[in-house]
């Protein structure tokens, strides 16, 4: 069932905290200010980077920065990133067996119309939309 997970929220999070800056952050100053767990934050800031979401830059005075494709990224693509399921009910994916097919009369409606309408809703707003204050 689709439901943002850490990885997911922890990047939002990440990438809010760098968009203030225009210079390369390190991975130790994100956790200060973040109070996220270290070891998580590098493999989430490495899929973000491997994404273009993040350059990153090795060495005194590296770290990572947030790049224009910020701004241009839907907030599907993004979640898209972490979230092997953006589906809203099991039965959605391909590989589930449904044990009350033969009686279930919702499954086509949340597979193929609540399913869309989420997923279409996700790829109209541009990620840096969920950083704005004035989203409601």
């Amino acid at each position: 069932m689709f439901t943002i997970g850490s990885q997911s929220d922890y990047g939002l999070i990440i990438l809010s905290s760098l968009m203030k800056k225009n210079e390369y952050v390190s991975l130790t100053r994100v956790v200060k200010e973040t109070d996220l767990p270290q070891r998580f934050l590098a493999r989430i800031a490495g899929k973000l980077v491997s994404h273009g979401l993040l350059a990153s830059l090795e060495g005194r005075g590296g770290g990572y920065k947030v790049t224009d494709k910020v701004k241009k990224i839907t907030l599907y693509d993004y979640l898209a990133i972490f979230e092997k399921n953006l589906h809203v009910c099991r039965c959605c994916r391909q590989t589930y067996h449904c044990h009350f097919q033969r009686v279930c009369r919702h499954g086509s409606f949340f597979q193929n119309t609540l399913t869309g309408i989420l997923s279409g809703q996700l790829k109209k707003i541009k990620l840096v939309q969920v950083f704005s204050k004035d989203t409601a």
